[in-house]
C-alpha cells in the first residue's frame, strides 16, 4: 500500500476512534459502569487478540524468533517507561472540585495521545506487510480507540463543554496514531528485519497496554462479568473478522 493510503488509513484509525467515543458521550453521555467496563474488556479483548494472532505470528514469519522476540520486549519496557511518566487513566470519578476534572482531563487526554503512537507503529507496519494484516489490525485499533475517546470526553461532558469541542478534544487525542503511521510505513519497508522489528515493538506496547490498564480497568468497573464478557467478545470479533478477511 502507498505511504499516502497508509496515511489516509491510520487517520481514519487515530481521528476518527477516539472521535467516536467523544460523539457518544456527546450524544447519549457518559456510559454506565456495565457499559463502560464492557466496552473497555472488549478493547482488551481486541488487543490480545490482534498481538496473539496477527503481530506476533506476522513478525516471526518475516524475521525469525530472535528480532521478534527482542521488539517485543522493547515495545513492552518503552511503554512501561512512557507510562510512569504519563499515567494512562481510562475512567475518572466526576465527583471532586473543577479543576481536579480539568486536570484529569489533561492526563488522560495526554496519556492516551502518547499511548496512541505505538497502535499507529502497528497500523504503518501491518500496511506495510500487507493490505490483510493491515486493514485488519486499522479496524481493530480503531474500535479499541472508542472507549479511549470516551475516556477523554467523559469529563469534559461533567465541566459543561460544548459538544463540539468536546468531539474536536477526542479527536486530537487520537492524532498521533498518525505519527507512529508514519513511522511504520517508512521504516517498515526498509529490510524485513526492520519491519518485523516495528510490528514486534507495537505488539509488545499494545499487550502492556493492555495488561496494565485495559482489563484492570474494566474489572474494576465490572458489574455482573460485564468487562470479562467484553473481553471474550473482543477475542471471538477479532476472530472472525481474521477468518473472514483472510479467507
Amino acid at each position: 500500500m502507498s505511504l499516502m493510503r497508509s496515511i489516509f488509513v491510520v487517520s481514519i484509525v487515530g481521528i476518527v476512534g477516539t472521535g467516536l467515543g467523544g460523539l457518544i458521550v456527546t450524544c447519549l453521555g457518559t456510559p454506565t459502569r456495565r457499559v463502560l467496563s464492557f466496552l473497555l474488556g472488549f478493547a482488551g479483548g481486541v488487543m490480545v487478540s490482534v498481538v496473539a494472532f496477527d503481530l506476533m505470528p506476522e513478525a516471526f514469519e518475516i524475521g525469525g524468533t530472535l528480532v521478534p522476540l527482542v521488539g517485543f520486549l522493547a515495545g513492552c519496557v518503552a511503554t512501561m517507561a512512557i507510562d510512569l511518566v504519563l499515567p494512562h487513566m481510562h475512567h475518572v470519578s466526576s465527583e471532586g472540585p473543577v479543576s481536579k476534572l480539568e486536570r484529569a482531563s489533561l492526563v488522560v487526554t495526554i496519556g492516551i495521545a502518547m499511548h496512541n503512537i505505538p497502535e499507529g507503529l502497528a497500523v504503518g507496519a501491518g500496511l506495510t506487510a500487507g493490505t490483510h494484516i493491515g486493514l485488519q489490525v486499522a479496524l481493530m485499533i480503531m474500535l479499541h480507540n472508542i472507549p479511549e475517546g470516551i475516556a477523554v470526553a467523559g469529563p469534559l461532558k461533567v465541566l459543561g463543554k460544548p459538544s463540539p469541542a468536546i468531539i474536536r478534544a477526542a479527536s486530537l487525542a487520537g492524532t498521533p496514531t498518525l505519527i507512529g503511521g508514519i513511522i511504520g510505513a517508512l521504516i517498515g519497508g526498509v529490510s524485513p528485519a526492520v519491519l518485523a522489528a516495528c510490528m514486534s515493538f507495537a505488539a509488545g506496547a499494545m499487550l502492556f497496554i493492555t495488561f496494565d490498564e485495559l482489563i484492570p480497568d474494566s474489572q474494576e468497573l465490572a458489574v455482573n462479568h460485564s468487562g470479562t464478557l467484553g473481553a471474550v467478545a473482543g477475542v471471538v470479533v477479532n476472530i472472525v473478522l481474521s477468518r473472514i478477511m483472510g479467507g
